[in-house]
């Protein structure tokens, strides 16, 4: 990419930020893979700046070179002008550092790869009984993910134990469309009776879902409506994701 080419995308990160950006550019960024990648670079760029307070330790160098000419004698005019230099390149660099580690951090990052990450399987508590729901559970105990699908198709009543399981075990075996149908059946059925068994379960193991099929756009409002509930079973698995990987995930998500 052109050196004109890139302060155009600069420019239009600075109007698109106070809310005008410009339709052109917008296209571009569209249509031409380069200029997307460059684009979602720059922007996770800014975001690394704000989450690691990088703006925050570039004006802690200027308040520190500040308050040290304060207590000092004033020095010639080069000197000035030199120290000045010294605390521009100090934040040059600090700012320098952010885009190449958002460089390295956006190729590595992905929704598939915060799953890997995040997820944990489910380990189901003992249980006793001699039903359909028992040999489930024993299936699930035993890791026997065929025989979990195989029995809950057999079941005739079944509950959000049985779907969940289910879910689970379609999970573990990568069939990501039928566990989510799973979950999602788990979290309808508690909205119609006012129940919620299984409903932590059910809400976090389909954001897992969502992030493994890498659409990170539907796992996000599942996520932030756990991370915004701390008495929720997940909570301090959600809150340890790191926001900017998932708005790395999530500006991929729109090329």
């Amino acid at each position: 990419m052109s050196d004109n080419q890139a302060q155009l995308l600069i420019d239009h990160l600075d109007n698109t930020l106070s809310g005008a950006g410009s339709p052109e550019m917008e296209q571009l960024i569209s249509d031409d893979p380069g200029t997307t990648l460059e684009w979602n670079t720059l922007r996770v760029a800014v975001d690394a700046v704000k989450d690691a307070g990088l703006y925050e330790q570039v004006s802690a160098v200027k308040s520190a070179w500040l308050a040290r000419q304060s207590v000092t004698a004033v020095p010639t005019g080069a000197v000035i002008r030199s120290m000045y230099r010294n605390v521009m390149r100090v934040a040059a660099s600090i700012l320098v550092l952010a885009v190449g580690l958002s460089t390295y951090k956006y190729a590595v990052t992905s929704s598939a790869g915060l799953y890997e990450k995040y997820y944990s399987s489910y380990e189901l508590n003992a249980t006793r009984g001699t039903g359909a729901q028992d040999a489930i559970d024993q299936a699930y105990a035993s890791k026997n993910w065929a025989s979990v699908t195989t029995l809950f198709k057999a079941v005739k009543e079944r509950n959000n134990k049985s779907y969940f399981l289910a879910g689970m075990a379609d999970l573990e075996s990568k069939r990501y469309d039928e566990a989510i149908e799973k979950f999602k059946k788990i979290m309808a059925l508690n909205a119609q009776s006012g129940d919620d068994t299984f409903q932590d379960q059910a809400e976090f193991y389909l954001a897992m879902s969502w992030l493994a099929k890498d659409d990170v756009k539907e796992a996000m409002p599942l996520l932030k409506k756990i991370q915004a509930d701390k008495s929720h079973l997940y909570y301090d698995v959600v809150v340890r994701m790191s926001s900017l990987d998932l708005r790395i995930a999530q500006y991929k998500s729109d090329k």
